[in-house]
């Protein structure tokens, strides 16, 4: 079966030991803490940012109620779709938890893009993911009630944890803001899904008990 380039790690998975090490042999790690900014809108697009380890939030302005755009976990390339399609970036990225981050050359990296075919169509479906993924979140919470939202954003850690057992790194504000409701909704939602069977919930740390009605609610809700 092909394999699907979901996610910028698997993409980097296919350079071999020679482009791994030209690749790495150019970059620079970084490591930031939760809430510092790593990319500001604007800002000139000179390097690629790879998201190591951690969460990263992604928003249009850095207005106080900032218009969210995505969530980007491990393994993930940050503002890859304007790499290569505009001069600077088109949104900001801020870290929600604390983060680290290769930042690899731009030169170094569409060199191998151009010379490894196998490497090109890969990143071709990774970057076709990628966008689909930006429209699916922003349709995706636009069309939902505050139940079906909060479902969404508990079924999203929940995916790319692979666990229904897990820990969301955000206090009640933070999830409300990125839901676009309010922290009363937000409380009254998860004690809903507490009272109901869904979830079990301790402070920060999540246990889905009954991951397809939740799904059916984040789908539907």
């Amino acid at each position: 079966m092909e394999q699907i380039h979901d996610s910028g790690k698997r993409c980097l998975s296919i350079l071999s030991s020679d482009e791994n090490e030209e690749l790495y042999s150019k970059s620079n790690s970084l490591n930031f803490e939760a809430g510092e900014l790593i990319i500001k809108k604007g800002t000139p697009v000179n390097n690629i940012y790879f998201l190591k380890s951690g969460i990263v939030e992604l928003s249009l302005n850095e207005a106080p109620h900032r218009q969210i755009l995505n969530l980007l976990f491990d393994g993930e390339f940050i503002g890859i779709n304007c790499v290569f399609s505009t001069a600077q970036y088109r949104f900001s990225a801020r870290a929600l938890t604390n983060c680290s981050i290769e930042l690899l050359d731009k030169e170094t990296f569409t060199k191998l893009l151009k010379a490894n075919s196998t490497l090109s169509m890969a990143f071709i479906q990774y970057i076709s993911w990628v966008n689909e993924g930006f429209l699916n979140w922003q349709m995706k919470l636009k069309e939902k009630n505050s139940a079906g939202a909060l479902a969404f954003l508990i079924s999203e850690f929940q995916k790319n944890f692979d666990s229904n057992s897990f820990e969301i790194p955000l206090t009640r504000q933070e999830m409300a803001r990125i839901i676009g409701f309010s922290k009363e909704s937000v409380l009254k939602n998860l004690a809903d899904f507490r009272k109901e069977g869904l979830i079990d919930s301790n402070g920060k740390s999540i246990t889905i008990i009954d991951a397809s009605r939740l799904e059916e609610i984040a789908k539907y809700g």
